[in-house]
This record gives C-alpha cells, sequence and structure tokens, in this order.
C-alpha cells in the first residue's frame, strides 16, 4: 500500500511497515477511542503489520482491557514466582521433611479414628 501526504511529495511504502507490540497496542487504544471494533482494529493492523501483527484474541483482549480504564499500553511487569517453603533445601532435606508431614497426617488419622480430612 502507497500512501502519499497531501503536504509532502514523498511517499511512504507501508506495505513491509513492521510494528512491536506497544506499538500496536497504541494503534488499538486510538481505533477503540474512535469507536472501531475488535475485529475491525485486527483487520487494520493486519493490512499494516503483514505476518508481525497481534492475533485477533489479543486484540479483543486490550479492547476489553481499555474498556475496563486501562490507560497505559506497556506490558505489565510479572510478578516474581513464589517458590516452595523447602526451596533451599536439598533433595534429602526435602525428602525427610515431605515424609515427617505424611507421617504427621498418618498419626492424626489414625487418633481421629479416620475422622479427618486435610484441608
Amino acid at each position: 500500500m502507497l500512501v502519499t501526504s497531501s503536504s509532502d511529495s514523498s511517499v511512504l511504502d507501508t506495505s513491509m511497515a513492521t510494528f512491536t507490540f506497544e506499538e500496536q497496542r497504541v494503534v488499538i487504544r486510538f481505533l477503540h477511542l474512535r469507536g472501531m471494533k475488535p475485529i475491525g482494529i485486527h483487520q487494520q493492523l493486519s493490512e499494516t503489520c503483514n505476518d508481525g501483527v497481534m492475533d485477533e484474541k489479543n486484540v479483543s483482549s486490550w479492547v476489553r482491557q481499555f474498556k475496563e480504564g486501562r490507560t497505559s499500553c506497556e506490558n505489565k511487569p510479572k510478578e516474581p514466582r513464589r517458590t516452595s517453603q523447602w526451596s533451599q533445601q536439598t533433595p534429602k532435606e526435602e525428602s525427610a521433611a515431605a515424609m515427617q508431614s505424611w507421617r504427621q497426617r498418618c498419626e492424626k488419622l489414625v487418633r481421629l479414628r479416620g475422622d479427618y480430612i486435610e484441608k
């Protein structure tokens, strides 16, 4: 697709344009604010971004987030993953701790004569 500017005689070739996902999210927000539906936004992006376009499901997700009041087009930082309580232990220590926990549950089950549910 070739686009010419009325104020400039230069020609802009957008057939090979590449946009980052963040740039695409800016376009999604803009077109959403202009009243365009997600499928139309995806179609516009597909015509411009070629193979680098985000899929329709992601476009819809971003439109939904903007409808809910989101204004940032940046990715939210990911939460650090939680580690298990035994993660700093050696495999031998982990195994011993797991067996101790299992032993305590079995003893409680016997003490309560089977009237025990693990929560």
